[in-house]
């Protein structure tokens, strides 16, 4: 496959309806307005329905079901709020009859919820911001998808055919890869620049990237080792191991039986789900 000459600029990225775009402007303020927020919400069928549905999902695993948006929002809080307005534009991003979009959809959820159960173990003042960036992690992937829709189907069953990492496949067909897309998509969803900073160099490892940020990292990397002895769906999504299971175990202060709890949880939720 000869390689295109491609303009990150000039790609199209997935957009959040006015209402959604509301909804992420009141939660990228200093001090969100709940009343503005859930009004925000109300008046739009399609993100309520979507909130409702993240609030119910095995990922939370609720003893009730949650009915109406403020119950949601106050049982979400406003960063999981956030990530239920980013997956429902990511799904209505791509066509639902598109065997791509499916596998790229549900490897998304599979890796953000491994995120989630990992951070419980290992920092979970981060869980939500995990369960985020694990939902953001290939988003580029949905990009490259709905620019390129013939020819990244070609890549897509190529990985999957001869083993081979789509971000290598990717770099060969358009001289940049899905991380490279990751800062146009997080300043559309108007995140946190370190997510920018984690998401551009996910299958590399700077220098650069230290402390906090190297931690989160880590998290989403081990959740890709993980994810095959999860029992959970993978999209049939295969990328470059940036570093091992063991050094990141140990990076993130691990035992095995941690990650033996990790993995029955994950089992567990997909059994439920």
């Amino acid at each position: 496959m000869s390689q295109q000459v491609v303009a990150i600029d000039e790609l199209e990225i997935p957009q959040a309806s006015a209402q959604a775009a509301r909804v992420l402007e009141l939660l990228a303020e200093a001090d969100p307005d709940f009343n503005a927020l859930e009004e925000a919400l109300m008046s739009d069928p399609v993100q309520a329905g979507e909130l409702l549905r993240y609030a119910n999902s095995p990922l939370f695993r609720r003893a009730g079901a949650v009915t109406n948006v403020p119950t949601a929002v106050r049982l979400l809080g406003l960063k999981n709020v956030r990530s239920a307005i980013v997956m429902s534009t990511l799904n209505s991003a791509l066509p639902v009859d598109s065997p791509v979009a499916k596998g790229i959809l549900c490897h998304l959820v599979s890796i953000a919820t491994l995120c989630k159960l990992i951070a419980q173990v290992c920092c979970r003042a981060k869980v939500d911001d995990m369960a985020l960036l694990g939902l953001l992690h290939d988003v580029g992937m949905i990009v490259l998808a709905t620019n390129f829709a013939d020819s990244y189907q070609r890549i897509r069953a190529r990985s999957v055919a001869e083993s081979l990492s789509l971000d290598v496949l990717e770099l060969e067909a358009y001289g940049l890869s899905h991380d490279d897309l990751a800062g146009r998509v997080c300043r559309a969803f108007r995140l946190p620049a370190p997510y920018q900073e984690i998401l551009s160099c996910l299958h590399h490892h700077p220098p650069g990237l230290t402390g906090t940020e190297s931690q989160e990292w880590g998290i989403l990397i081990l959740a890709h080792h993980l994810l095959p002895e999860s029992g959970l769906p993978t999209g049939d999504v295969i990328e470059t191991p940036t570093a091992s299971r063991e050094a990141l175990t140990e990076m993130l202060a691990l035992s095995d039986s941690d990650l033996d709890g990790i993995v029955t949880s994950a089992q567990s939720m997909q059994q439920e789900g």
